[in-house]
């Protein structure tokens, strides 16, 4: 903690402003980002719920007795696979921001502080 009022200065200093101005823009910073965040984490799910229903329409039995799945499945499973591993690392990437998310609503001093602490770092 002793580290932060001088960083604060250093960093207030290179841009031209005082501390006071640049912890109120942190400040101010904080729901902006948790409202970015929050928005990410809901296109993510989504696009998990298409991707679902997608899977779903393909898993349908055509014909009888083929899904889509079994009659094409070099053209489907291939970006079905691709889509998943993709959409299952964003959902892994928005999943850990949640407690950013809460904490850029209802702590913003914390967040503030957190985002000092990690340049430190």
């Amino acid at each position: 903690m002793e580290e932060l009022t001088p960083m604060l200065e250093k960093l207030a200093e290179k841009l031209g402003t005082t501390t006071e101005y640049l912890w109120g823009v942190l400040l101010k910073q904080a729901p902006i980002t948790a409202v970015t965040e929050l928005v990410y984490l809901i296109l993510v799910v989504l696009c998990g719920i298409t991707l679902y229903k997608i899977h779903k329409r393909l898993s349908k039995k055509v014909d009888g007795n083929n899904s889509i799945y079994y009659e094409s499945e070099e053209l489907v499973i291939v970006p079905m696979v691709i889509a998943t591993i993709i959409w299952a690392i964003l959902f892994i990437i928005c999943f850990l921001s949640i407690g950013s998310i809460v904490t850029g609503f209802l702590n913003p001093e914390y967040w503030a502080l957190d985002e000092i602490m990690s340049l430190i770092k």
